[in-house]
């Protein structure tokens, strides 16, 4: 004898009912994974540091490394007899946008001048094969000591444990017309875990030309050297010798000194 229509439907009930209760605990764990945030990178000042972004004097080309970083340098700069100080403080505001600030001594005048920009990641060697960065922003004093605007393009190409940096810059005055290039390289080799060896170097030129210059303004300046940088955890220790070397407008010979400093960062 056939089963019944609402027997058979009874059944298909039963197992439908038992399917679900036996992949309810699955579902569950699924709903739970979907609703829980995604775990965050666990940031170091070591991998700040690899990619460059602890250089004294060069831009690093990605700022994916951390979600925030601080620096100071200070130290002694023989081309002028005067102390070095360096600050710069960046903000990760999108995976690709970070905002800038920070501010640099200025042996010429004797002041302290400030700066305000923003850096846009534009290519990643993960995907494009080298890193590239655009930076730009306001210099409250600029290498010609008026205010500036300006801009940077940040190169990087990261080979085994070497990371290879290059900048090229430039910044026009807005007063007076004054307006400068700039250029650095660095290389940082990653000798273990929380030591990074590297070399530092930036140039900057005065590019404007015309017949009212100021006797003593910098025609051109140059600092250089070797950087050891020890990271532990989030902070990051270096350290720095080299060269500085300046020539003054319409004023004989070139000043050549000794460079020292020491800088202390963190990445978060």
């Amino acid at each position: 004898m056939f089963p019944s229509l609402s027997s058979r439907r009874l059944k298909w009930q039963s197992s439908i009912g038992l399917l679900l209760l036996s992949s309810a605990p699955l579902l569950a764990h699924a709903q739970e994974d979907l609703a829980a945030p995604a775990a965050r990178r666990e940031v170091s000042a070591s991998e700040s540091a690899a990619a460059g972004s602890f250089s004294a004097w060069t831009l690093p080309a990605r700022s994916n490394t951390q979600r925030a970083l601080a620096r100071v340098v200070t130290g002694y700069e023989g081309s002028s007899d005067k102390a070095l100080f360096d600050t710069a403080l960046e903000a990760r505001i999108l995976d690709r946008l970070a905002l800038r600030a920070g501010g640099s001594y200025l042996p010429t005048t004797d002041g302290f001048g400030l700066r305000f920009g923003g850096k846009l990641d534009a290519l990643r060697q993960e995907t494009s094969g080298i890193d590239l960065a655009i930076v730009g922003g306001y210099e409250g004093t600029g290498f010609n000591e008026v205010p500036a605007v300006g801009g940077q393009v940040a190169l990087g190409r990261a080979v085994g444990r070497l990371m290879l940096l290059a900048n090229v810059g430039y910044a026009r005055g807005l007063e007076e017309e004054e307006q400068y290039a700039s250029a650095g390289a660095a290389a940082h080799y990653r000798m273990s875990s929380d030591v990074i060896l590297g070399l530092d170097s930036r140039f900057r030129i005065d590019i404007e030309r015309d017949t009212d210059e100021p006797p003593g303004e910098r025609e051109w300046d140059l600092l250089a050297g070797p950087q050891v940088t020890i990271a532990i955890g989030s902070v990051a220790l270096s350290g720095g010798a080299g060269l500085s070397a300046h020539r003054l407008r319409l004023v004989p010979g070139t000043n050549v000194g000794a460079l020292g400093q020491i800088g202390v960062g963190a990445a978060f």
